[in-house]
């Protein structure tokens, strides 16, 4: 088959007909969802933060919008290692949903609630760029792990309150829904932190993250800790933790849960047997599709998926 070069359009670019004897074909439907990633979009230019954006598109749809999960990473607050759940996050984005990966402010740079900060201003820069990345504004779940899991926890809990917060955009910071994936959501429990053996101290994670010895100042410490907030209001939120974490004990995510509860909030806890922390039990597609499922019933217009 030949054809005359010339500037074409998908419209008028003629399909290939010819009949290829051994070949075979596969149709497209344009209906297929397909992901792109987008490296270090910076949300902070005065404090030079980045997000990881992994952006879902549709062929025949390509104004589609979709809704958007926040996700933060996990480091003990320190600098994190801002690529290494994109691919992780790109099994949730083939669910459909935006995805976008946050650095925040680590200890070595800012104390407490400086992440929550960050978190929170990153919401609201996807918020005020919802149209270029193809974003539901009003559809956002955050979710975070180990450290990053108190952070996505109390920006979430402290969104409409507006305390932990210093705004950089007009937008709201409110999400629909919370997920914790062991997150260290309680820095004044003694043995919360079951192989840090300086735990508390100032030279610790938590108590570099606090700047200050937590064990001489815990009444004070506890304004980071998640069950503080458990009388505000704020949407779901989903937990899971590995009952042999030896980095952060699961039985702060218990505590959360149990508070959470007694005031009457919608939270679910998964106690996750024998995992460590992190680890590839939390992207099987059975916890895919549990925070997948989460975050449908959270917005609850999306339709189930089986």
């Amino acid at each position: 088959m030949e054809i005359e070069v010339k500037d074409y359009t998908y419209e008028t670019m003629p399909d290939y007909t010819d009949q290829v004897e051994g070949a075979k074909e596969i149709n497209m439907t344009g209906d297929e969802l397909w992901v792109r990633y987008y490296p270090d979009v910076v949300y902070d230019e005065k404090k030079g933060l980045r997000l990881q954006m992994i952006v879902p598109t549709i062929f025949n749809d390509p104004g589609h919008r979709f809704p958007c999960i926040v996700f933060v990473q996990g480091s003990g607050w320190f600098p994190q290692k801002l690529y290494v759940n994109v691919n992780n996050m790109g099994f949730l984005a083939k669910k459909g949903y935006v995805c976008a990966i946050v650095e925040y402010r680590s200890s070595l740079t800012a104390h407490f609630p400086a992440q929550i900060i960050d978190a929170k201003n990153a919401v609201r820069f996807l918020k005020k760029n919802a149209d270029e990345y193809g974003i539901e504004k009003d559809n956002i779940v955050i979710m975070g792990d180990s450290s990053g899991g108190h952070t996505c926890v109390l920006a979430g809990m402290t969104a409409k309150s507006g305390k932990l917060d210093e705004p950089i955009y007009e937008e709201s910071c409110e999400v629909k829904g919370i997920i914790d994936l062991y997150g260290s959501v309680d820095v004044t429990l003694p043995y919360g932190f079951p192989s840090t053996t300086i735990h508390q101290l100032p030279n610790s994670p938590e108590g570099m993250l606090m700047g200050y010895n937590i064990r001489e100042h815990e009444e004070e410490a506890k304004v980071a800790n998640a069950k503080e907030y458990v009388q505000e209001s704020f949407p779901p939120i989903l937990i899971l933790h590995g009952t042999k974490d030896k980095t952060v004990f699961c039985q702060e995510s218990v505590d959360l849960y149990q508070a959470l509860k007694a005031a009457g909030k919608d939270a679910e806890l998964y106690l996750v047997r024998k995992a460590e922390h992190a680890g590839g039990i939390y992207w099987t597609d059975e916890t895919i599709n549990i925070y997948d499922q989460f975050i449908r019933r959270c917005l609850k217009e999306l339709p189930s998926e089986s």
